[in-house]
């Protein structure tokens, strides 16, 4: 059995909620709480263009820009070179031990912040009942913070790299200090 001081990781659940929903396609403007809990350590809350320039944003940051996508938002293109690796194999099947349903694939930056964000709420509900998790969830919870922190740092460099000035490099920077 294993405590939650056990697992090295900082970020609160609502703030691994927070991240998932802003690195989400946008269907609205950002909302204001969660732009508040990301950016409030990170420095001023960077100015968000309109709801169709934040969307054209995304779309060629992230799904559809020629000759290629700059900032593929899913791990196996990081760890494998392709996309639905192996690593992405292995993160759908453990989101199917727990019942949980992504969207998205698998190992997209959004869904592995969701789902990291679940088993870390597991974990600090046991603490906080004064009972402790156990192994499995103490480890499933490493291998997702491992996961994610061996290609979010590249994923994150692109970003700025290529949305310097933009919403979305400034997201990036905010959570660099996480991984």
């Amino acid at each position: 059995m294993g405590q939650i001081s056990e697992v090295q990781f900082s970020a609160e659940p609502e703030t691994l909620m927070a991240l998932s929903r802003l690195f989400t396609y946008p269907e609205q403007l950002p909302d204001g709480r969660d732009l508040a809990r990301i950016f409030a350590q990170a420095g001023p809350i960077p100015a968000c263009p309109s709801l169709t320039g934040l969307q054209n944003r995304y779309v060629s940051l992230f799904i559809n820009h020629l000759p290629e996508v700059p900032c593929i938002p899913c791990g196996s293109w990081y760890l494998e070179g392709t996309l639905m690796g192996p690593s992405t194999t292995t993160l759908s099947a453990l989101y199917r031990e727990y019942g949980f349903e992504a969207r998205e694939i698998p190992d997209h930056i959004a869904v592995e912040l969701e789902f990291l964000a679940i088993l870390s709420t597991l974990v600090r509900s046991a603490s906080d009942s004064g009972d402790t998790a156990d192994t499995r969830l103490i480890n499933d919870l490493a291998f997702v913070t491992g996961n994610l922190a061996a290609w979010t740092p590249d994923f994150f460099d692109r970003v700025v790299s290529w949305d310097e000035k933009g919403f979305y490099g400034a997201l990036a920077r905010s959570c660099q200090p996480f991984f």
